[in-house]
């Protein structure tokens, strides 16, 4: 067995009392400067949160200089305003706002002062998160300014029809409702085809389509020309992700190919129109299709017709936009913006300074 290592006292307490003594004051005195130290910091960490509280204690008493600036502040004159966004925002950036002043007005933070004010965020977040209600508001919004807003949501004949358009990553988001902008959801390679892999479809700007309701998801289309077709990983059809991706030998084959014929040949103009109704009813729904074969054996329930959809939209685009060439603004706006500026105004200017300054200040 190992023993434990011997101490070396040597010349502590043994041969010499006085040197020991002078170690043990020495060490006591430095023990006691150590006390006094700490005991001087907790005094003064005490005064400070006296201080402190002291302050708190005035500024809610008496206001302070932050409670002179929230009465100045103006009151917000829209929704844009209200939530701290542009009248372009889109709907992250909306959303993102309404989240960030309810983490400032929600009752269980700022108690019974911010109840109205929630309600109001509620109500404003709601109708600009609606297209066709945001498109409204917008019309209305710069009318009464004595302004033209140009509108993207419904235009029934967009002046670029090129067999190229603007995309991003953005485009596909299907967290969020889509919105028609006049420009299809898929990407365009039609300018980077070969001229050995062009023919009579790309000399005649045409694009594929899949019907999702009809497809039975073979992969098919996707084996023949993976560049374009995929099956989406929500809904679990072919979907096309990329115009002109491959050949048109290749895309051409995939189409007489399909064993339910659910792939088409169509124009621009009906492809933008097409994908978005698609779209739009796949988030509606959730990305939730019945089973096209039994649908086809009618017991599956019925299917929907993109193409009949695509139909009813475009004659919805031709109403709206003759409605704005007689001067009338889109139905479908739950409150005017004078109502809206009025109500902002009147719970605006109940809210405390303290929670006026922190949401808008």
């Amino acid at each position: 067995h190992r023993s434990a290592p011997a101490l070396d006292t040597a010349g502590v307490g043994s041969g010499n009392p006085g040197e020991w003594s002078s170690i043990t004051r020495s060490s006591l005195g430095l023990l006691a400067a150590a006390v006094l130290a700490t005991g001087s910091r907790s005094l003064r960490g005490k005064e400070r949160r006296r201080a402190s509280t002291s302050c708190r204690l005035r500024r809610y008493a008496q206001g302070d200089e932050q409670g002179e600036a929230g009465l100045a502040l103006r009151a917000p004159s829209n929704l844009y305003e209200l939530l701290g966004v542009d009248d372009n925002a889109d709907s992250d950036e909306i959303k993102k706002a309404y989240y960030d002043k309810m983490k400032i007005c929600h009752p269980d933070i700022a108690g019974d002062d911010g109840e109205e004010i929630c309600i109001l965020l509620n109500d404003a977040y709601d109708l600009l998160s609606d297209p066709e209600e945001k498109e409204a508001y917008d019309i209305q919004l710069h009318r009464a300014n004595g302004t033209q807003k140009p509108v993207l949501l419904l235009d029934p004949s967009p002046q670029d029809l090129s067999p190229t358009w603007d995309w991003t990553s953005k485009t596909g988001n299907k967290r969020s409702k889509p919105v028609y902008n006049g420009r299809p959801l898929s990407r365009s390679l039609h300018h980077k085809v070969a001229p050995e892999d062009q023919g009579v479809k790309w000399e005649e700007q045409k694009f594929v389509f899949v019907d999702e309701w009809t497809c039975i998801a073979c992969r098919n289309c996707c084996d023949v020309a993976p560049r374009t077709f995929c099956i989406d990983a929500d809904a679990g059809r072919a979907r096309v992700f990329a115009q002109w991706g491959n050949s048109e030998e290749l895309l051409d084959y995939a189409v007489q190919a399909c064993p339910v014929d659910c792939i088409y040949w169509v124009s621009r103009d009906e492809l933008q129109v097409l994908e978005y109704v698609t779209r739009d009813r796949m988030f509606e729904t959730g990305n939730s299709l019945p089973c096209s074969m039994a649908a086809r054996q009618g017991t599956g329930g019925g299917l929907s017709d993109p193409f009949s959809m695509a139909s009813d939209f475009q004659a919805k685009l031709e109403e709206e936009a003759e409605r704005r060439r007689r001067g009338g603004a889109p139905q479908g706006t739950s409150a005017s913006v004078t109502e809206m500026q009025q109500r902002i105004q009147e719970l605006f200017g109940k809210l405390s300074d303290r929670l006026r300054t922190a949401g808008w200040g």
